[in-house]
């Protein structure tokens, strides 16, 4: 009896191994916000394994590292995330806005004369992002790790010192415009998702005048 089961746990085990399977783990979010994204689902394509993301935005599955996996959810463009080298990260999926299409009013106080004036950098930065190989040794993944928030600190730092940091601006934008601190916020929150791509870019100065002009047009 012993022997039998013995025998029915190593064909487990070599099975386990011959298919290759891992346990999957991740973060899903809103790539603007940086939100969590809960009720995403998340499925191995052309396979019928699948589940949904938590309210935190995690997920787990098994797979293999030939798989790829699919990331869907309404409002939002479908992802195929392959599983080569997979370490567990953070996911951002992008809205899908195409349906506000039929419903812009073109207004030349909407004109961004920054729009897609920084394309190419966020391109390389996305490419940056990628996955650190598995094989690497720890010590050059953390150097990697750090170099890269080095990296994404220096990037953020005036949008975070205009912002964040200054009670001078925030002050000014709510007397301005006869905001109370929620309408600040919840202006500042729509800024950041309209102008994420290129708000990170900007000078001080280029930084101030954007802000003002979208507070000047959402403000009530």
């Amino acid at each position: 009896m012993h022997r039998l089961l013995a025998t029915i746990l190593m064909l487990i085990t070599l099975s386990s191994a011959a298919t290759g399977q891992i346990l999957i783990r991740g973060i899903l979010a809103d790539s603007s916000t940086f939100n969590p994204l809960e009720g995403v689902t998340v499925r191995v394509k052309h396979q019928r394994t699948g589940t949904v993301s938590d309210q935190q935005g995690n997920f787990n599955l098994t797979a293999t590292q030939q798989d790829t996996l699919i990331f869907s959810r309404v409002g939002y463009k479908t992802l195929e995330f392959p599983l080569f080298q997979y370490e567990p990260s953070l996911i951002l999926m992008t809205e899908d806005v195409t349906y506000l299409e039929a419903v812009t009013v073109v207004d030349s106080a909407e004109y961004n004369p920054y729009a897609g004036m920084f394309d190419e950098q966020n391109s390389k930065l996305t490419s940056l992002r990628k996955s650190i190989p598995f094989y690497y040794v720890k010590a050059r993944k953390d150097k990697i790790m750090r170099q890269r928030l080095k990296n994404e600190n220096l990037r953020v730092k005036t949008y975070v010192d205009v912002v964040i940091n200054s009670s001078a601006t925030k002050a000014d934008l709510m007397k301005r415009h006869e905001l109370t601190e929620d309408e600040y916020y919840d202006l500042l929150a729509k800024f950041n998702e309209q102008n994420y791509a290129v708000m990170y870019y900007l000078t001080g100065v280029e930084l101030i005048s954007l802000l003002n002009n979208f507070y000047a047009r959402h403000a009530r």
